[in-house]
Parts: structure tokens; sequence; C-alpha cells
């Protein structure tokens, strides 16, 4: 039985973030904190080449079955990959609904990534990369969007949109 699109990208996603080399993760023993020792520490060489051929068999897949929604996700992977581990790693799935322009779209934004980091919340991951809506200039990062307003062009964005 073939996966779903849905699953291949759940499974891509965690593929992605375990096969890069420094990518934290939890781990437990004595030097951790609470019951079980949790603690975050890199992911070693050993570890990230133990996943690659999943990372790669599912990127083949995911690149045949929707090229689009791969390619828009591997130019901010690699960016992500070769830069602060820190930053939560961009969603595979978010880039699966796109406009015209290959911009994600999100509660009505076409979003592109700035590229620039903003905080986060929680323990694990304490900063996301920031959207910019390219209509309505909204700016924020995943959660910032999930709380935040539907898009609502400006008339200066609705202008440049329909001149010729």
């Amino acid at each position: 039985m073939r996966a779903t699109l849905q699953t291949v990208m759940l499974n891509l996603q965690q593929a992605a973030y375990q096969s890069t080399l420094g990518a934290p993760i939890y781990d437990y023993g004595p030097q951790g904190n609470g019951p079980l020792g949790q603690f975050l520490r890199p992911t070693t060489e050993a570890e990230a080449e133990a996943r690659r051929p999943d990372f790669e068999r599912l990127c083949a897949e995911l690149r045949e079955r929707d090229p689009g929604t791969f390619n828009a996700w591997l130019l901010d992977f690699e960016f992500w990959r070769a830069g602060d581990l820190n930053v939560r790693m961009p969603n595979v799935d978010a880039y699966e609904k796109r406009d015209e322009n290959g911009l994600r779209i999100f509660r009505d934004h076409h979003l592109v990534n700035t590229r620039e980091v903003a905080q986060w919340f929680g323990e694990e991951q304490k900063k996301a990369f920031v959207w910019e809506c390219r209509r309505c200039g909204f700016r924020g990062h995943d959660g910032d969007l999930i709380g935040g307003p539907r898009c609502e062009p400006t008339a200066r964005s609705e202008a440049s949109s329909s001149a010729p």
C-alpha cells in the first residue's frame, strides 16, 4: 500500500531533521533534568548518516509526487541546515498550498520566508523563521500566523497586483 502524501511529508520532516549533523535532539542520562534525565544534545555524525538513506528516499518520493511542494521546501530547508540549527526547521507541509508565484498560502496570506529569525514560545527551540505576507505586509513566525488575523490586502498591494 502506498503512503499518503501527508505521511510522506511527515516522514520526510522527521528524516530531514534526524539526518542533519548537529541538530538538537533529546537524550537521557545522569546529566539531564527531571525523573528521566532528559537533555538536549547535537545529533552525531553516525546518527545523521544512519537516517540519510530514509531522507534521500523520501525526498525522491515527494519530488516525484509533488515537485512544487518539494522544491519550495528544499530551498528553505537547505538554508536552515546551513545556519542556526536552534531555529525551528521549516515544515514540509507548510509549502503544500502555494499561489501562482510559488508563495506559501496560509489564512489567505501569500507568504515569503524572510529568513530572519524571531523568538518562539517553548523550551525546546526558542527561535523560528519570520514570514512576510506580500499582500498585506503581516510579519511573524508560524505561531503568530496561527493566532493572527486573516489577510486583508492593502490598497497599495491590490493596485500593484492589478497593474499590467
